[in-house]
């Protein structure tokens, strides 16, 4: 009779020892759940600008990442959430299964114990350690959202609710035409009208990092070539300019080809290339003192001054 009795007694001891697994298992699934749920990238909107390949927004995009990940040092927002997470969750298991095993010491089942000391300690460290992480996580995630939409804005795109402001160039207001009435007023018709100089040089404006003649820049080069055919013999200097976004060397290597390239333009027009003279003074010739956009775009630039005619340069 005794014996008949053990087996139920032995068989009902193992099953409870497996639904303690089982539940353990599932404490453990449920935690490293959470944990997949974190974000990995940004979590702001980005739009290329009208006009820009997509595979031109998505290098700008990987190459964003990337920055952003070495500006952070190398981790992301899920990693360190997910870190601190399971920090705590494997401190408040050992924790736990050290307490479980010692009340299931002083009961007489040391294993049931530990399990059910070693799921609570789970659960309550996870929950110690949650709401730190996540508290890290959103800070980390805030700082890898505005490094990665400053990058993204320097590089062109757009970012929803930011006004993108575009600096234009006016070139000085070409001076009144004299009327037949005024040039009567102003010299007498024995004497007959000395010509004057009308002409200005303008400046002419270049993209981000690049040294090409662009279109607008074309034209003012066509209206400056009037400046040299009414000062025959006078001799210019060209001098290339950049914004601060790099190295002094990086700069001034820019600001040369800038004003090489203004240079070329000109020779190919017509102007006698001994008459030109270039000059980069790289990120040292401010002529704003914003930190934007609108004020970089006009230190990308190649000035013309003239050169005095006593000048030995």
């Amino acid at each position: 009779m005794d014996k008949g009795s053990s087996y139920p007694a032995g068989r009902g001891g193992r099953e409870k020892m497996k639904r303690q697994r089982g539940l353990l298992l599932f404490l453990v699934v449920v935690v490293l759940g959470g944990c997949a749920t974190m974000p990995t990238g940004p979590t702001v909107m980005v739009m290329p600008p009208p006009g820009k390949p997509f595979e031109v927004f998505a290098a700008d995009d990987s190459a964003c990442r990337q920055w952003v990940q070495q500006q952070i040092g190398g981790a992301s927002p899920s990693e360190t959430a997910n870190q601190n997470m399971a920090s705590g969750a494997v401190v408040g298991t050992l924790v736990g299964a050290g307490i479980g095993a010692a009340i299931g010491a002083a009961t007489g089942n040391v294993g049931a114990g530990a399990a059910i000391g070693a799921g609570a300690g789970l659960l309550g460290g996870t929950a110690m350690a949650t709401n730190p992480a996540y508290a890290s996580a959103w800070q980390l995630q805030r700082q890898y959202d505005i490094a990665y939409q400053q990058c993204m804005y320097a590089k062109g795109n757009q970012i929803p609710g930011v006004a993108r402001h575009r600096a234009q160039a006016y070139g000085p207001p070409p001076p009144p035409v004299p009327t037949k009435q005024s040039q009567a007023l102003v010299y007498p018709k024995s004497s007959p009208p000395q010509p004057t100089l009308t002409a200005v040089l303008q400046p002419i404006y270049f993209d981000l990092n690049k040294s090409d003649i662009r279109s607008d820049s074309a034209r003012t080069l066509k209206k400056n070539l009037e400046w040299f055919r009414q000062n025959p013999g006078r001799r210019v200097s060209i001098q290339g300019n950049c914004d601060p976004r790099a190295t002094e060397k990086y700069n001034l290597a820019l600001g040369r080809k800038r004003a090489d390239a203004a240079k070329g333009y000109l020779v190919g027009l017509g102007v006698d290339a001994e008459l030109l003279e270039t000059f980069s003074y790289g990120e040292d010739r401010p002529s704003c003192e914003e930190n934007d956009e609108s004020c970089w775009a006009q230190e990308r630039r190649a000035d013309f001054k003239p050169i005095p005619q006593t000048s030995f340069r």
